[in-house]
């Protein structure tokens, strides 16, 4: 679909600004409180937002270990199973499908390296008989960016592998985390009310929650088939990974348009971008600017597929 730009305004800044009340975000784009609310929630009804979420510091949360699983199984059934059996995984940050290849792709987050062996274990073993084979990206490096295309005031990207040390929480932060998770836009006056405190000490606690990086930032999960975005994975092994090449790497995915995320691992391949585009020639020319770029190495690149239709929990261990 096309958005109206009017609409397309108001997307873009609900994805850097989602917490603002709706007379802010009425004001800074000239409507009416009514038409924004209006529109939210002609958004939500037509599934162009899927959820309004939130993204956390999970090392600050005591699980600094995160892992990308590519799962290929027998048969395309026992991938669906494996989605549709997702809702309870205490470490799955999210679960979704790849159309060629492999059959399914999971991000978690873990205490330690050997909970995720004993996690791993545990799936290879109840799904002997079912799972073909799989691959595991150990990252070093991380970052995603708010969706580019919703043009506007250009923002940094968040890590999803930080260096902090764990925070401990009261109960009451725990819960804010919880309804934020759910909920991006959950008003302060329904927070204090859920927590029986004051909306003074509701606004103060997630203010601190932001400033000792606990929140990095507000979220947006759509559905991009209905904005008319396919969702690629292109999987880069650089044989040379020197600092050079890194920092190359990394330049190229702050400057693409297309690109949502980067992941740099020490396995082959050592590298992933994520990306949307809205026509194939858009993912062959981001390729080739690849190619061009690392002209003078031995670069091996591939593409995975990806089916947009995927399931989020932004705190599944709270």
């Amino acid at each position: 679909m096309e958005l109206k730009p009017q609409d397309a305004k108001l997307l873009e800044y609900l994805y850097h600004h989602a917490r603002e009340p709706s007379t802010k975000i009425a004001k800074a784009l000239g409507l009416t409180r009514e038409q924004v609310d209006y529109k939210i929630k002609k958004f939500l009804s037509e599934g162009i937002i899927k959820q309004f979420t939130t993204l956390f510091n999970y090392t600050a949360l005591g699980y600094p270990e995160y892992r990308i699983l590519l799962l290929k199984f027998t048969k395309p059934v026992h991938a669906k199973n494996f989605y549709n059996k997702s809702g309870n995984d205490a470490n799955r940050l999210d679960v979704g499908f790849i159309i060629n290849k492999y059959g399914a792709f999971t991000e978690l987050f873990f205490k330690n390296d050997e909970n995720f062996r004993e996690y791993l274990f545990k799936i290879l073993n109840e799904q002997k008989d079912k799972i073909s084979d799989y691959f595991i990206f150990n990252p070093y490096y991380t970052k995603v960016w708010p969706l580019k295309f919703l043009k506007g005031k250009k923002e940094e990207g968040v890590p999803f592998i930080t260096d902090s040390k764990e925070i401990s929480l009261d109960k009451q932060e725990i819960q804010i985390l919880k309804m934020l998770a759910e909920d991006g836009r959950e008003r302060i006056v329904d927070i204090s009310d859920k927590l029986k405190i004051s909306p003074e000490l509701a606004l103060y606690k997630i203010k601190k929650l932001h400033e000792r990086k606990v929140i990095l930032s507000s979220a947006i999960l759509f559905d991009m088939k209905k904005l008319g975005y396919f969702y690629s994975t292109i999987l880069i092994n650089i044989q040379n990974m020197s600092k050079e090449n890194e920092k190359k790497i990394k330049d190229f995915a702050e400057k693409s348009e297309l690109i949502r995320s980067i992941v740099l691992s020490m396995s082959k391949p050592n590298c992933f971008v994520q990306l949307f585009h809205k026509e194939l020639q858009d993912l062959i020319n981001e390729i080739n600017k690849l190619k061009e770029l690392f002209s003078d190495d031995v670069v091996d690149i591939d593409v995975l597929f990806m089916d947009s239709e995927f399931k989020i929990n932004p705190l599944p261990f709270l």
